[in-house]
Formats: C-alpha cells, structure tokens, sequence
C-alpha cells in the first residue's frame, strides 16, 4: 500500500512512473508524509527517517523532473485522519474513541478533503506550482495557537 511506502518504495516509484510521464510530457507525482519530515520525536528513529528520506527525495525528483513538465508535491498531514489505518488495524477501539472525542469537521481530517486537495496540487497551473504543503485542522492550526 501507498501509504506505508518509505524511501526506497517512493524512489521505486517514480524511478517506474517518471518515464511514463516525460513521454506524455507531464504528470504529477505526490507523496504524502508526516510532520517527522520536519522534525524528529523521541522513539520514532525510523519513522523520521523515512519521512524526511521521502521529503527530500521529492525535492530532488522536483529540481530534476518539474522543469521535464512532471509536477512533484510533498504534502505533510500534520492530524488524525478519519480512516482506521490513522490508528493501526490492531486498535479499531481506540480508534472510535478518538473519534468519537472530536468534533469530526474541525479536528479531524477527512479523506475527501485530502484528496480534493490533491486534485487542487495536480490541476495547478504551470506558473504557479506547490511542493511543499500542510494538511491539518484549523483547529490545530500553529498560526491561531500562539501566544
């Protein structure tokens, strides 16, 4: 799956989906990671690895493929995500709970936004590309939680 790809599998993939796309001249290649592409937290060694190994494979894949016509985004979902995955498979009821503790529209994620999200990355005009991105609550929004 898609989503626990670390960096070899996200090189793995544009190194077989990038020729495809030159040849169409263009495409857009997304990959989603963590806030630990940014920063480390303790006891996730690996996962911060991989997270930031991801994030700035997408930013040399974009200085090589963008001006190729293949748009490369890094988007980083910094929030629970309404989908049992967000937990683990092995914790539906914990799960719940935290759903249930949230005001779903506010502070929680929702997978369509995400992916009208990634419509909006893939549809952007040339002229005005993004690569790198936020996904979170407004809620949890750092700029309306400062001092």
């Amino acid at each position: 799956m898609a989503w626990r790809m670390g960096s070899l599998g996200a090189f793995a993939l544009a190194k077989e989906v990038a020729p495809y796309m030159l040849s169409r001249g263009g495409g857009t290649i997304i990959y989603t990671s963590a806030t630990a592409a940014y920063r480390g937290n303790a006891g996730q060694h690996a996962h911060t690895m991989a997270m930031a190994g991801r994030r700035h494979l997408a930013q040399s894949l974009n200085n090589e493929l963008g001006p190729q016509g293949i748009h490369v985004a890094h988007v980083n979902i910094d929030g629970m995500v309404n989908a049992p995955e967000t937990l683990g498979k092995l914790m539906p009821e914990l799960f719940q709970e935290a759903v249930a503790s949230k005001q779903p529209t506010e502070e929680i994620i929702e997978p369509d936004a995400v992916a009208d999200t990634y419509y909006m990355l893939h549809k952007q005009p040339r002229s005005a590309w993004t690569f790198d991105m936020d996904i979170r609550p407004w809620t949890t929004s750092p700029w309306f939680n400062s001092p």
